[in-house]
């Protein structure tokens, strides 16, 4: 099925009010603050009230946003949204870079060879300096039409290893008692277990943990996000006392640039020790984590790898040196051994009707557990021709 040419249709979308504040506040330093880290306050201290700055419109402005489709010889397109604004004309020029660009890369090239197009615009990122996120839109809309086309959701495609996977729920609040309450709702959804993200320093977290573990009981599972605000000598600190609490994990405990730290904290202790979600959001993933693992720097690696592509790369790489990978792709989370469980965010995600379902499957996170549901029933194309009508302009 060969790419045969690409184009871009910028389509008005609904009236918004633009809108900004500054409610995730600013930076404070993490306590009792000799350390010198800081953290967000939101994060910290939790809602902040009516925040200081906030800008917003009197009125709704127009919208619009950019859908990238590639047409191949087949009766399938790969298509997918691209970018959304408030000025057409920005969105049609940045249409128009990627034609001039990026469409010389792809037109011509089976759009089922997926390894090569994502080995391509890998290297693309350096020499075009277009970032992680275009790999990801291109492999995923490849997977997608790979899906459509077979009738099968991807993680049959790549190979499922299961149909589900435990799940668990996020806590959050502003004092201890807060979280704690907040966990026991969470179990009482059914999930298996909690990750907190408490920046409240070793006196505060060490006691939440103890809180937590009480409140849920020794079969829950906990874990604890510090995101990066602890020191070395912190780390060891409130990694022994979650030893003693039975934790899955503590994740980022440093910033993830410390390889050295993290190579000593994950000696020292015998609880896991989850890291490189920040350095590889960045997007040097799959590649860079192969250091931490060779340097047993870390026990589990943050799924970060680019595209659906990417995180398959990551995910073996990591189970070839007998670790384990987290979070990503639900697709790809059920297609492989070495996740152990699902990260829901989101939170409950009933199974919707049989006739809503349809071969790309839909995520479902319920009864303790993700799974994806699906039909064998292929997706309308969109109305491309509808599209070209109504659209403010299209780029060829």
């Amino acid at each position: 099925m060969l790419i045969k040419s690409i184009e871009f249709y910028v389509l008005p979308g609904e009236p918004k009010i633009r809108e900004v504040d500054g409610s995730r506040g600013g930076m404070e330093k993490v306590p009792p603050g000799w350390t010198g880290m800081f953290t967000h306050t939101h994060g910290l201290r939790g809602h902040l009230g009516n925040p200081a700055v906030h800008y917003r419109d009197d009125k709704p402005a127009p919208t619009f946003r950019l859908v990238l489709r590639m047409v191949t010889d087949g009766e399938l397109s790969a298509y997918s949204d691209f970018a959304s604004g408030f000025h057409a004309d920005d969105l049609a020029w940045k249409a128009r870079e990627f034609m001039a660009t990026i469409a010389p890369m792809l037109v011509g090239i089976d759009a089922f060879d997926r390894e090569h197009v994502w080995q391509k615009l890998w290297y693309a990122q350096r020499f075009f300096y277009t970032g992680r996120g275009l790999v990801d839109i291109i492999d995923n809309m490849l997977w997608d039409l790979a899906s459509r086309h077979t009738r099968l959701p991807i993680y049959k495609l790549l190979g499922a290893y299961r149909d589900s996977i435990p799940a668990y729920g996020l806590i959050g609040g502003t004092t201890t008692d807060e979280y704690v309450a907040d966990a026991v709702r969470v179990k009482k959804l059914g999930f298996v277990g909690a990750k907190d993200h408490s920046y409240r320093g070793v006196k505060g977290n060490i006691q939440l943990a103890k809180e937590l573990r009480a409140a849920t009981g020794d079969d829950f599972l906990l874990m604890h996000d510090p995101v990066e605000c602890y020191d070395y000598d912190e780390a060891v600190k409130v990694g022994r006392a979650l030893e003693k609490l039975d934790y899955k994990w503590m994740e980022e405990p440093l910033q993830d640039y410390d390889l050295l730290g993290l190579k000593r904290l994950s000696d020292r202790l015998d609880l896991p020790i989850l890291a490189l979600e920040w350095i590889g959001y960045l997007g040097g993933q799959p590649f860079n984590a192969s250091t931490f693992l060779a340097q047993q720097a870390c026990d589990i690696v943050r799924q970060r790898g680019v595209g659906i592509t990417g995180q398959m790369k990551l995910a073996h790489l990591a189970e070839s040196f007998g670790a384990l990978v987290h979070g990503g792709n639900h697709h790809v989370i059920l297609a492989i051994r070495n996740d152990p469980v699902f990260e829901a965010y989101m939170g409950l995600m009933p199974r919707p009707p049989e006739e809503m379902l349809d071969c790309r499957g839909t995520l479902v996170v319920e009864n303790g557990a993700m799974s994806i549901a699906y039909s064998d029933r292929r997706p309308p194309e969109p109305d491309w021709d509808e599209h070209a009508r109504t659209a403010v302009e299209v780029v060829q």
